[in-house]
């Protein structure tokens, strides 16, 4: 995801790039495109070598160290690995098994390199701290960028219940979190996806609810009434709580939240989203700020880009009309057709890029609120789908349902999700 340090790094000095490590691609040309990282399978090798040789399992995410180097969500190998400047690839993060660190018998910290993971999704550094979306492991994590030491942050690791807003962070149950934003005061949003709501971390350790809000829907609201909350839950629901809330022993709150389109135009915490849910949900639903302090959201089924106004909380649409497709380039952005979107990114010159995963492109929309096409051959068929085009003009080349983007300086890093690769797009 995104990253305060954007205006520190322009570029890197990578070397060789394409469908091997023999092929040449230079990233500094203008208007091209080339992978610096993974050579197409999907799996785990090539630590200590070249970048390009690597083997790579779905990344889901990039992020540019205070070194310079390009730390990559390694998804699927439950790893977090950075590309030097000189294209170079090695583990910072992880130790490639599955599962939920520090444990008990670590202790409240661990090292990095001796943690196990469950399905990370994003990467922000602010501070100190890298901040990582532990997102099968419903947990926000940290690490000390100085001492390399890894802590919970947010989360108990529990997955379907939603409980614990206006109390400690670390009490707190999310489901799915997939992506974290960082405000200019430190405080830290969380898009909670399964949960259907964005929550936030203030400099106390405290978690809010700032947007959205998690209704089930299992007995439709009658006229007039108004969801009540589920016992010893944050989940509100219509009809009797025994039998829609869910329920396991005592403990209410087991029930889905459903997936709702509603809210612009009024308050934040009136707003209803639509992020995928299960254990078949794919990461979605990711949030930046904008310069101005504005938090931005996709809200990937609904097929639209949503924008939270930092100095009254009013939430709008500001991409896609709802329909999910490709149409609209060359047009008002929130005229046209997007596909599931699932990543934002501000540029430098305040425009939004955003990561069209059904469409298997990027887009971006300019100041004057115009939408085009930046990287990929937008299209809502899977057969347009794949890998090409290194070395060439960025939206000439194939993508594979890219899931996260970065921007720093000129740089526009694609995470190609199903092409097993990183690529980067010099704007």
């Amino acid at each position: 995801m995104k990253t305060a340090l954007t205006t520190m790094f322009v570029g890197l000095a990578l070397g060789a790039c394409g469908t091997s490590s023999n092929d040449t691609c230079d990233p500094t040309a203008p208007n091209t495109i080339c992978t610096i990282a993974g050579q197409g399978t999907s799996g785990y090798g090539g630590d200590n070598g070249n970048a390009l040789d690597a083997y790579l399992w779905w990344p889901q995410d990039t992020v540019v160290a205070p070194s310079g180097d390009v730390w990559i969500e390694d998804f699927n190998n439950y790893l977090v690995r950075a590309v030097s400047p000189d294209g170079i690839i090695k583990t910072v993060i992880g130790t490639g098994l599955l599962g939920d660190s520090p444990t008990a018998v670590q202790g409240e910290q661990c090292p990095a390199l001796q943690a196990d993971f469950n399905h990370t999704t994003s990467l922000v550094f602010s501070g100190d701290y890298l901040y990582m979306s532990a997102w099968h492991g419903s947990r926000v994590k940290r690490v000390n960028y100085g001492t390399m030491e890894l802590e919970n942050f947010a989360g108990t690791g529990v997955r379907t219940y939603y409980y614990g807003d206006d109390g400690p962070a670390l009490s707190a149950a999310l489901d799915l979190p997939t992506s974290v934003a960082v405000d200019a005061d430190g405080n830290v949003a969380i898009m909670d996806q399964a949960n259907q709501v964005i929550r936030q971390v203030d400099t106390t350790g405290t978690i809010h609810r700032i947007a959205g809000k998690c209704v089930i829907e299992q007995a439709a609201c009658g006229a007039g009434e108004v969801p009540t909350l589920c016992p010893n839950s944050d989940k509100y629901v219509c009809g009797n709580p025994d039998q829609y809330c869910g329920k396991t022993g005592s403990v209410y709150g087991t029930a889905d939240c459903t997936l709702g389109y509603g809210g612009d135009g009024g308050p934040a915490l009136e707003l209803r989203m639509g992020q995928e849910y299960g254990q078949m949900a794919r990461p979605s639903g990711r949030i930046v700020y904008d310069h101005e302090g504005n938090l931005i959201f996709a809200d990937s089924t609904n097929n639209r880009i949503r924008k939270i106004n930092k100095s009254d909380g009013i939430v709008n649409t500001i991409v896609g009309n709802g329909t999910g497709g490709y149409a609209g380039d060359g047009g008002p952005a929130t005229a046209a057709e997007i596909n599931f979107p699932v990543d934002v990114a501000i540029g430098p010159d305040d425009s939004l890029y955003f990561a069209d995963f059904n469409n298997s492109c990027i887009r971006k929309v300019d100041t004057s609120g115009t939408i085009s096409t930046v990287a990929g051959q937008c299209s809502a068929n899977p057969k347009d789908w794949g890998f090409a085009g290194d070395g060439g003009p960025p939206t000439k080349a194939k993508l594979n349902q890219p899931s996260g983007i970065d921007i720093v300086g000129t740089k526009l890093y694609v995470s190609d999700t199903y092409n097993n690769r990183v690529r980067i797009v010099n704007l």
